[in-house]
């Protein structure tokens, strides 16, 4: 791995995931485009490069919604967001005619999560919010309904001291297999606490927790990309399961549930896994488009794309030059700010976008992508045979 790789990554924790005053302004401050600091690790020819179509192999052009943003943050709800944080990063799939959204909801602490300790005395920083898993549905894949008798999924019991971020969701037979980010903010360096968590439903409402994925892991194991078709349906590769991980991990699995990782010797630039897409091309059936999220060209967080196949899904054979997404400022929500007052911030993140969240209907792709942190919005692109 690169370098600037090693350096993104850091320890599994990103410096970004921070709160506080002091943290905020300083994101504030430093998150617009910058070639320098943001470049991402891609060949320095890639500044010159022109804007011409997209290779055989992409996905896109996308085009972002005129009614954007389509979700956010519930004023009066457990996910009644927070500043630089709200509703986004969603796992999208399809059942019985409708979109479910399994998303991640942000919310402040409870006052008694540290136990009267000063969240400024922690080792490492501040961290002021929570995270759970909610869901809503809809008919047209622009309006959703929160189902708020289900929602949030996870904490609970025991469990309320977790956090649970960013999802991905798989169909595979008569199952749906849930994947997200687990954090305990008390101890959020230790790997037997935290990483990828695991559960398990029949009808997306309904969810059996199994756990996490990697108990056993000498590194976090974060943000977890499962193969899946244009319809959420799991895709092996090689005759196993394949996940993307944050850090240049790479993770095989006969069943879903029992994975075993390695970290390859080289990556590919664009920093976190979004997306792992397979089986959409009938040109190219062993093609696989990983999506990422991060430094890209100067973005701060920008969405790429890189090109694999089934035969060797740890090794890259190409990447596009420019982002495939990207914030524009002259879009309120995608520059910290609200979309019903354009004059409040209500955010840090400049320049970011990220998703976790795709799918195919009606011939085209629909892709859920967070703008600031804070709102879900839609771009969708036409799908090529």
């Amino acid at each position: 791995m690169s370098e600037q790789g090693k350096s993104f990554f850091g320890n599994g924790f990103f410096e970004w995931q921070f709160a506080g005053k002091d943290h905020y302004k300083k994101m504030y401050e430093e998150t617009p485009f910058n070639k320098e600091k943001y470049w991402g690790g891609f060949p320095e020819e890639t500044d010159d490069s022109a804007d011409g179509e997209l290779p055989g192999w992409a996905v896109g052009p996308f085009e972002k919604y005129e009614g954007n943003p389509i979700f956010a943050p519930d004023e009066e709800g457990w996910d009644c967001g927070r500043f630089s944080g709200g509703v986004h990063n969603g796992a999208v799939v399809r059942k019985d005619g409708k979109f479910y959204y399994i998303y991640r909801g942000e919310f402040p602490l409870p006052d008694d999560y540290w136990s009267g300790t000063n969240v400024q005395s922690t080792e490492f920083g501040e961290i002021d919010y929570i995270c759970d898993i909610g869901i809503a549905v809809s008919e047209d894949g622009v309006r959703f309904t929160r189902l708020k008798e289900i929602s949030p999924l996870f904490r609970h019991g025991e469990d309320a001291k977790y956090s649970y971020e960013d999802v991905c969701v798989v169909r595979h037979e008569d199952s749906y297999y849930l994947f997200c980010n687990q954090w305990d903010w008390k101890n959020f360096t230790d790997p037997k606490k935290n990483g990828v968590f695991i559960s398990v439903s029949k009808d997306l409402l309904h969810w059996e927790k199994r756990g996490l994925a990697f108990p056993n892991a000498a590194t976090i194991h974060r943000n977890p990309c499962v193969l899946q078709n244009p319809h959420n349906e799991a895709v092996r590769a090689g005759g196993k399961f394949v996940m993307y991980l944050n850090d240049g991990i790479v993770a095989y699995s006969d069943d879903l549930l029992h994975w075993e990782s390695k970290k390859l010797d080289a990556y590919w630039p664009g920093g976190e896994g979004c997306f792992a897409l397979a089986e959409y091309s009938a040109a190219d059936p062993d093609a696989v488009v990983l999506f990422t999220g991060g430094h890209h060209t100067g973005h701060f967080y920008a969405v790429g794309e890189v090109l694999l196949r089934k035969d060797n899904p740890e090794k890259a054979l190409g990447w596009l030059p420019k982002p495939i997404l990207h914030a524009e400022e002259k879009y309120p929500w995608e520059d910290c700010r609200s979309a019903d007052d354009p004059d409040r911030i209500i955010s840090s993140f400049r320049d970011t976008i990220f998703f976790t969240g795709l799918t195919k209907h009606d011939g085209k792709w629909w892709l859920y992508y967070g703008g600031s942190e804070y709102y879900t919005c839609l771009a969708t692109a036409e799908a090529r045979d």
